[in-house]
């Protein structure tokens, strides 16, 4: 079983966070980026790295450095964003298409048409 089980909004800002960590090449230029400062930041890392169970960065006066765990991670992370995104997109479209302006009140009239959630039609 996955130490994450079910991914809730917040893995996901975690995960955001680590990633632009990563991609920024450290904490102070990801604050930047993010908009937010280095020691929320760190946290959010620290957080997902308790969250894992795993170190994914070493941080200190020789800078930043991923682990091979912290490697890994961000390789599936990348993966997993970019399915979260094209998820998003093709529920946006599909609600474009039928001509609803929000996600919401397309699950609302799915739910009224078919009796179930989006999520559970089979």
């Amino acid at each position: 079983r996955a130490v994450l089980g079910q991914l809730s909004d917040m893995d996901l800002r975690l995960l955001r966070v680590f990633k632009a960590v990563v991609e920024c090449g450290g904490m102070s230029a990801a604050e930047l980026e993010l908009n937010i400062g280095t020691s929320t930041v760190s946290r959010h890392v620290k957080d997902l790295e308790q969250r894992l169970g795993l170190v994914l960065c070493r941080r200190g006066r020789a800078g930043f450095a991923l682990t091979p765990e912290g490697e890994r991670v961000h390789e599936e992370l990348v993966r997993l964003l970019a399915a979260v995104d094209g998820f998003r997109d093709s529920v946006d479209d599909i609600s474009a298409r039928l001509g609803f302006s929000e996600p919401s009140a397309f699950r609302r009239a799915f739910k009224r048409w078919t009796g179930q959630t989006p999520g559970t039609y089979r």
